[in-house]
């Protein structure tokens, strides 16, 4: 217990997507998950959560429409089975599923950042687990920024990021993570990880363009091809680089400045979603 006390009913989140800037699977854990090594940065594309004192737990959407077992009931619940505490959550939906974005785990970090904030039982550490056994993308969620990642993406180191101009696109076809994993064939190629930290550190746009690399790109590809083809799009509308985030199938572009993403996102046609987007 912190000891905090708290008579607020009500609290407002804002949930935001992530980006794989670098995402390198290194070999499959006896428990089925793969370790990864991956710098992952959130950006302002955003999902909003509301989270009301309650004493049960009801969950509403808009915008997109949320299967009963969400992450964010399961943040509800896993708050609850320690606490006893319930909130009625209302999210507005703008992050699409199946995207490679985070949407899932960030709604629920949000949720529990707001579940903490209207009652504070739990200490940090309580809510990083809590979080990571809703998803391994979760504890990132929770803290933002740019993080390198290892493990399954709960073993969080912070490093120095950097302002990126972003166009983010996703097909109208998602990609289904557990698919993906199931016909993945290791080894793979590995990012370059130290090279890519300094030129974060440094600001060099033009050290880092080119050391963007997803190991899921590939595979990826070849269950939705359309995933190539937006990237392709992308380098030939001005992006200095591009690459999926995640497991897909959303793509991102780096560009030099917000007005040349703009150009581009206006130029790019044949996506279900498209927003430039920044680096926070």
């Amino acid at each position: 217990m912190t000891g905090v006390t708290n008579t607020m009913d009500r609290t407002t989140k804002r949930a935001y997507a992530k980006l794989n800037l670098t995402l390198g699977v290194l070999y499959k854990r006896t428990d089925g998950y793969h370790a990864l090594d991956s710098i992952m940065q959130t950006i302002d594309l955003y999902d909003t959560v509301t989270i009301e004192r309650a004493r049960g737990i009801l969950v509403s959407a808009t915008g997109m429409a949320l299967p009963y077992d969400n992450t964010l009931r399961r943040a509800a619940e896993q708050y609850r089975a320690l606490t006893g505490r319930g909130a009625y959550i209302r999210v507005i939906k703008r992050i699409p599923a199946e995207a490679g974005l985070g949407g899932g785990s960030a709604d629920a970090a949000a949720a529990l950042k707001g579940l903490q904030e209207l009652y504070g039982e739990v200490d940090e550490k309580t809510l990083f687990e809590i979080g990571a056994k809703i998803g391994a993308d979760v504890p990132f969620c929770l803290r933002g920024g740019t993080q390198r990642a290892e493990g399954i993406g709960e073993a969080l180191t912070p490093v120095r990021g950097m302002k990126l101009h972003l166009l983010v696109a996703k097909p109208a076809e998602g990609v289904s993570t557990r698919k993906l994993f199931s016909l993945l064939k290791l080894p793979r190629a590995m990012p370059q990880t130290t090279s890519v930290l300094k030129a974060l550190s440094d600001g060099d746009l033009d050290a880092l363009c080119p050391l963007l690399f997803n190991a899921l790109e590939e595979p990826a590809i070849s269950l939705v091809p359309q995933i190539g083809r937006i990237k392709a799009d992308m380098l030939s509308l001005g992006a200095k680089a591009a690459s999926m985030s995640g497991s897909g199938s959303a793509v991102f572009g780096v560009f030099t400045d917000k007005a040349t993403a703009e150009t581009a996102l206006a130029r790019l046609d044949d996506v279900a979603f498209a927003r430039v987007c920044e680096s926070i």
